[in-house]
């Protein structure tokens, strides 16, 4: 493997723990464990392509510049599981994709800006983000711990990539926002 390519590796990989949340819903809700540690590998490999991918020195592919939407792929993978297996209940889960979901493929499509797309979605993803770990908390406490301990040691290995997340996210709001 040419070393230029992990960046690329890395940020796909998120597509095949998305197929493999998926994968897990006939297992039911014994696999939420395993659809937890899938997430936070998955939220390892968002933390190192981007730093892969600087040291490399490496112009994006379309793979890079689509990292978002392989970050989301994840996350909706992950509501669905939730929803598949009765952990968060098809009345609130199904509604809720069935509108946030062409939304945000709308505003992918026809935003002129990607931060607008990216803070909507973001905004949209949020729920989702966190409630593999909140449902954990009720079914699989150690996973939801391990989950927390990820958190804090994310933020304190890497607090300037959270802040530029945030930034972000503030910026595409207000952009969205003050759009003419």
């Amino acid at each position: 493997m040419r070393k230029e390519r992990l960046p690329d590796i890395l940020t796909a990989s998120r597509a095949l723990i998305a197929a493999a949340i998926l994968g897990l819903i006939p297992a039911g809700p014994g696999a939420l464990r395993l659809v937890t540690l899938l997430l936070l590998l998955g939220w390892t490999t968002d933390m190192l392509d981007g730093r892969a991918a600087r040291r490399l020195e490496k112009e994006p592919t379309w793979i890079g510049e689509h990292e978002f939407q392989f970050d989301m792929l994840m996350v909706l993978a992950s509501a669905i599981y939730l929803i598949a297996v009765g952990l968060v209940p098809s009345t609130v889960g199904i509604p809720y994709l069935a509108l946030a979901v062409p939304l945000s493929l709308w505003l992918n499509a026809h935003s002129e800006e990607f931060l607008r797309f990216k803070a909507i979605t973001m905004l949209l993803a949020f729920p989702w983000v966190f409630a593999p770990f909140i449902v954990a908390y009720f079914h699989q406490r150690e996973a939801a711990y391990l989950g927390l301990l990820w958190m804090v040691a994310a933020l304190v290995l890497d607090w300037k990539r959270f802040t530029g997340v945030v930034g972000d996210f503030l910026s595409g709001a207000r952009a969205f926002l003050h759009r003419s």
